[in-house]
């Protein structure tokens, strides 16, 4: 077994020959500038990329294997020097009361092709991101077989296409069976989905989203893989060959969808959850808040203990004090983010930016930061330390 740092939900923000893929991402995001930043800036060593579908995106994985950039993997995705690409798609459907996101990877291209010929009719647009397939969850999951790929709910608590959130109380209610993995989203957490008992036995990851070059890793995972490729991965979410040794993921009040937030009166809910209307002015004009939909649902007591396989952490540049000059003398002195993040001593970090961001940066590795929640699509942030 290997360790493989990955961030499997990476967004394109536009292909290379300048069409947009996901819309509201950032135009920086490219495949060749997410590969340089992923290795090199933040240090992993496995990505998914989500939008491998589109037209133009191909074309880039095409243009990068033809000039020896890419190389293609025996074991399925695709080899950038020491990282590791695996191609995957999000696609919007329609399950139960509303419609939900959902992830899917292939060993390769041609296996991706395989899957876009099977549902190619029903999906409007196949340049840009999480677009709708106006088939049945049976026919798609079929399309995902006829691929060989793996799947997965995306962010599945989220009010916004999150499965959970926005669909149904339980996955055995509008899928075929329990998913063999489930992405939790960055308004939860492990402890929250395990108050979910039907996923005792799901696997659980914790992914970026990033929609900016720098939220690519703002929540990773640590995996236990027989190897650094596609037949890795499938192992795990398909054998349980493997493991997530450590999902790393912002503390759940971060989250812009954490508590339930009034439209009328423009503010987050502080009463305790669940609140499915405003306790202010009795509105049910509310976004509902994952933390209140949650408990609203749950068939277990929520846990509130740590969990050692979910460590609550932040990227460097969302603790106070670390702009952009001191996120580029962090750099400079131990490589990549990961690095300052796991590895760099208290020493060796006070030594290149003073004891106050180093103790920032250690509280944030015990989880010892204090949070302003989030809600309604606003993000929380870090206002102090533990005492």
């Amino acid at each position: 077994m290997i360790r493989v740092w990955a961030d499997l939900h990476i967004h394109i923000g536009q292909s290379l020959d300048g069409k947009a893929v996901k819309i509201t991402a950032s135009r920086a995001l490219t495949l060749p500038n997410i590969l340089h930043f992923a290795r090199d800036v933040k240090g992993l060593s496995m990505v998914g990329v989500i939008d491998a579908h589109s037209r133009g995106v191909r074309q880039d994985f095409r243009t990068m294997l033809h000039d020896g950039q890419l190389k293609s993997l025996e074991g399925g995705g695709y080899r950038y020097e020491n990282l590791t690409l695996i191609p995957g798609i999000e696609q919007e459907l329609s399950v139960g009361e509303g419609n939900a996101h959902f992830l899917a990877y292939f060993p390769t291209l041609e296996h991706m092709e395989r899957y876009i010929a099977e549902i190619k009719p029903q999906v409007k647009n196949w340049q840009l991101s999480s677009q709708k397939a106006y088939v049945s969850v049976d026919d798609w999951l079929g399309a995902v077989a006829q691929g060989e790929g793996i799947w997965l709910p995306a962010h599945a608590f989220t009010p916004h296409k999150g499965i959970y959130g926005n669909c149904c109380k339980s996955l055995l209610d509008v899928l075929p069976g329990l998913p063999p993995a489930l992405e939790i989203g960055l308004s939860a957490d492990r402890q929250m989905a395990r108050s979910l008992s039907e996923l005792e036995h799901v696997t659980l990851f914790s992914n970026s989203d990033a929609h900016s070059l720098p939220k690519i890793a703002r929540e990773y995972n640590l995996l236990e893989l027989t190897e650094n490729s596609f037949k890795g991965l499938a192992k795990l979410v398909l054998d349980k060959q493997g493991q997530v040794v450590t999902n790393y993921g912002l503390p759940p009040k971060v989250g812009k969808y954490h508590r339930t937030y009034c439209l009328v009166c423009e503010k987050i809910v502080d009463s305790e959850p669940p609140l499915l209307s405003c306790p202010h002015c009795g509105s049910r004009k509310v976004v509902t808040g994952v933390m209140d939909r949650l408990v609203s649902i749950a068939d277990r007591q929520l846990v509130h203990t740590p969990d050692p396989r979910y460590i609550y952490q932040v990227p460097l540049s969302d603790l106070p004090g670390v702009g952009p000059k001191v996120y580029k003398r962090l750099l400079e002195a131990f490589g990549t983010e990961m690095a300052v993040l796991h590895q760099a001593s208290e020493e060796e970090l006070a030594k290149v930016v003073g004891e106050k961001i180093t103790e920032w940066i250690l509280s944030s590795r015990k989880g010892k930061l204090i949070f302003q929640p989030g809600g309604g699509g606003v993000y929380g942030r870090v206002v102090d330390i533990l005492s």
